[in-house]
């Protein structure tokens, strides 16, 4: 008997914890919801097993939707299944309020509710911090934010987002603590956070901000490791609010350390690598053995022995530097542990950011197709090729995981700039008089690539007019199909006694010889008559013929390796042109150009580019035409001199004839000013031009012609500015001759259209 009772308490108090069979399944209170979409998280189905402890997941995989604000499981006597859900409302509309410093757009961007978004806690919450970081980053620390709900009618919610503008605070002192080696003037100038002034107005780093203290740790670490204190540590970044509450006193706390040199620098190869000569890439380690440490010379050398092992076909060795500290000897030997990866190939290739240009134009710049073989190098050099387009402020190109072990996705994230420029120039001289020029072009026509360039120019002497268009992928190919239409009149009648009028147009064509290397060829032909001949024009332009046609030939072949067109950090250029003219025409030459730059990185942000020029030019019959001369001068050439400002010029009239040699140098240094300018794109320029133009095709004594090698120098801005690239600069002759025209200020602006 009383094993009888024990068996059935067992049973009794077993049976309401046994899946019962599901009969039914309701869902109730889903309005915008399908029920069917609410059964799919169910992990049962009529007819199979129900265990309510299976119903704290069910509720919580639910919940996690973000689609409802509660949710019951239950299941009755008769096997049903009920699930009663509270959908989350939808929002109506959000609004700011108390918002003056930051502008309604911008809070729109960094807040994650939307209009007809679905509303939830957890959203509102983020933005909430989200809007109280964004105020803390603009100095705005005891900003408070508060989210307030207005119900609606059909389940909507108005969220307005009430903002309390806390006052300014500003960083009213630096100061460092255990720096013995460096001043904290030095070290002022190494971190991003700044004390407040005046002239800062146009930076926000003067304003406390907890995550930019981060950034400055970092900063202060890597200028030691530079240096050779490979023991340095930032122990603390403390800021402490004044009693007002208005300002901060920032403190860095430093160990500095012994400095190092460098010990034994080796490689070592991890794995067999068939094919891999380490004798080859020994010219590419130039650490040395007793020189001072320098963590980001290890770097770089990481970087290059990737490059080089990308370049010679082992795209998929890895390379990680180790660090062996000798103390005592205050040595770091490096050893560089080359280890062989798996091979990996492209998945998919996604493209980001991209609201104007078309993906295609993207995609054929790429080194890389989707289920080629992973290569570093190629991705590099793909970042490389969108760079120089000049389309983008910043093109990235990033790996990213698949659930594949042996694929990658490749994410290629851009952001576009201004590719339409409206340059703009004025001046004055004893020659031109009021000058004005205009440049209109747009290198991404439509976002296809394509470029269309008006320029004109107008003086009180001279009108020009061109137009162009180049389509760089003719048929889908890379081949360049251009052509340009121009006319240029220019009035000498003031100082010469005639005017001239050139009409004429060329067609293009250009392809790749290999991936830094292309050759473009041109036909021209052009029209240009002397007109008004009068009495105060020099001898020269007497003997001119009044009306020419020439027909030329021309050849350019370009080595190009610059990271980018407009602003390049690294990388040469060479181009040399071949002309000819003549084809039975009555105006015949040869003429030869030769161009070459070439950018280095001296250090972060700061490039330097030394380039140099050489121009020939011989008649083939029996005179070559004054206009066909080489000019000196300019802005593309000689600032500081005017376009013609130098060279052989008649004795009596002054006026400039060219010559049939050029030769000329640019050196320019562009370097970041501070922190806030460079924030806004700005930065400055050194530079210093020197030139020379000699031997008019005549001799005669009324020929002056000073073969002094001018020099300048000067200083400028560029600046990536709003409305597009804006250049300022002033250039100072310091070597000149007798009767060369200066022009010491010249700047360009370029424009959205």
């Amino acid at each position: 008997m009383l094993r009888y009772v024990t068996f059935s308490l067992f049973l009794a108090l077993a049976l309401p914890v046994l899946a019962a069979p599901v009969t039914e399944i309701r869902v109730v209170g889903s309005e915008r919801v399908e029920a069917e979409t609410i059964r799919s998280y169910l992990p049962f189905k009529v007819g199979e097993s129900f265990d309510e402890a299976q119903t704290g997941a069910v509720v919580r995989s639910l919940f996690a939707t973000g689609l409802f604000a509660n949710v019951e499981l239950a299941q009755d006597p008769s096997g049903a299944v009920t699930v009663q859900v509270v959908e989350n409302p939808l929002v109506n509309r959000v609004v700011f309020e108390g918002n003056k410093e930051v502008n309604r757009e911008r809070l729109e961007e960094i807040t994650q509710l939307k209009p007809r978004a679905i509303y939830s806690p957890a959203k509102v919450q983020a933005d909430v911090q989200a809007l109280q970081a964004a105020y803390r980053a603009r100095g705005r620390f005891t900003t408070q934010v508060n989210a307030q709900l207005i119900q609606r009618d059909q389940n909507r919610v108005d969220v307005i987002y009430a903002i309390k503008e806390g006052e300014k605070t500003r960083i009213a002192d630096i100061s460092f603590v255990g720096n013995r080696k460096f001043s904290d003037s030095d070290l002022s100038a190494v971190i991003a956070t700044k004390t407040s002034a005046w002239w800062r107005f146009l930076s926000s780093n003067d304003a406390y901000d907890p995550t930019r203290l981060e950034v400055d740790r970092d900063l202060l670490r890597r200028f030691y490791l530079q240096r050779g204190y490979a023991d340095v540590q930032v122990t603390s970044a403390v800021a402490e609010l004044s009693r007002d509450r208005k300002d901060f006193v920032i403190t860095y706390t430093i160990f500095e350390g012994p400095q190092y040199d460098f010990g034994t620098v080796n490689m070592a190869l991890q794995a067999e690598a068939e094919g891999l000569d380490m004798a080859s890439l020994q010219p590419v380690v130039t650490l040395k053995p007793g020189e001072l440490f320098d963590a980001k010379r290890v770097d770089d050398t990481t970087d290059k022995l990737i490059d080089a092992l990308g370049s010679r076909g082992f795209a998929f060795l890895d390379v990680k530097p180790s660090y062996q500290k000798n103390e005592a000897e205050r040595r770091v030997d490096i050893t560089y542990a080359i280890t062989p990866g798996p091979r990996v190939y492209v998945n998919r290739i996604n493209i980001e950011g991209n609201t104007r240009t078309r993906d295609n134009v993207i995609r054929r710049e790429l080194r890389l197709a989707e289920g080629d073989a992973f290569s570093s190098e190629k991705v590099k050099r793909s970042q490389d090729r969108l760079t120089y387009l000049g389309y983008f402020e910043k093109a990235e190109i990033a790996r990213a995981e698949t659930d594949q072990p042996d694929r990658m996705d490749l994410n290629v994230k851009v952001k576009e700039q201004s590719t339409g420029e409206f340059n703009i120039g004025a001046g004055y001289s004893t020659y031109d008089g009021l000058l004005t020029t205009a440049n209109v072009r747009e290198r991404n026509f439509l976002g296809r690539g394509q470029e269309v360039g008006i320029d004109y120019a107008l003086s009180q002497r001279q009108q020009n007019f061109n137009l162009s268009f180049t389509e760089p992928y003719f048929m889908g190919q890379p081949l360049a199909v251009g052509g340009d239409v121009f006319n240029t009149r220019t009035d000498y009648q003031d100082e010469s006694g005639y005017d001239t009028a050139v009409n004429g147009g060329a067609f293009r064509l250009g392809f790749p010889l290999d991936e830094f290397t292309r050759n473009d060829v041109r036909l021209g032909l052009k029209e240009t008559k002397i007109e008004g001949i009068g009495s105060n024009a020099n001898r020269f332009v007497r003997m001119e013929k009044l009306d020419r046609t020439a027909l030329s030939l021309a050849n350019t072949w370009a080595y190009d390796t610059r990271d980018s067109i407009l602003n390049p950090t690294r990388g040469v250029r060479v181009a040399a042109t071949g002309e000819y003219a003549g084809f039975g025409l009555d105006t015949s030459y040869l003429r030869g150009n030769l161009n070459g730059a070439y950018t280095y990185s001296i250090w972060e942000d700061w490039a330097l580019t030394v380039g140099g020029r050489l121009g020939v030019i011989e008649p083939l019959g029996d005179d070559l035409p004054i206009y066909e001369h080489f000019m000196g001068g300019g802005q593309d050439m000689l600032r500081g001199f005017e376009y013609g400002g130098i060279g052989p010029r008649d004795r009596a009239t002054n006026d400039a004839l060219g010559g049939k040699y050029l030769v000329g140098h640019t050196v320019d240094l562009v370097f970041p000013i501070s922190n806030a300018l460079n924030e806004l794109g700005v930065r400055g320029v050194l530079f210093t031009d020197g030139g020379m133009v000699t031997e008019f095709d005549r001799q005669s004594s009324a020929i002056i012609d000073d073969q002094t090698y001018r020099i300048t120098a000067g200083a400028g801005l560029n600046w990536r500015s709003p409305i597009g690239p804006l250049r300022l600069q002033l250039g100072v002759p310091l070597v000149k001759a007798e009767g060369d025209r200066e022009q010491i200020f010249s700047f360009a602006v370029g424009t959205r259209f």
